[in-house]
């Protein structure tokens, strides 16, 4: 199967040093990742329906992202 191109570079590594905002890091970049979604032309649409709902399942994940980084911001600055 051929896959589309994705509409941002993903992120494959995450800074591991072992410090108290590594959690932190793991779970920005996971959310960066979900910028990441799969294109079939050139202005970032996708017109293939398994990829839609794939976008649409990220756009989830950054949803539920979004609100764990908050939660974890609020506790590292206590």
């Amino acid at each position: 199967m051929k896959y589309p191109k994705l509409t941002h570079k993903f992120i494959e590594q995450v800074d591991a040093t072992p410090d108290i905002k590594y959690p932190l890091r793991i779970l920005q970049t996971y959310r960066e990742n979900c910028n990441c979604k799969w294109s079939t032309d050139t202005q970032g649409n996708c017109d293939n329906e398994l990829f839609k709902i794939m976008n649409e399942h990220t756009d989830q994940r950054a949803k539920i992202l979004d609100k764990a980084l908050e939660i974890l911001k609020k506790y590292m600055l206590n």
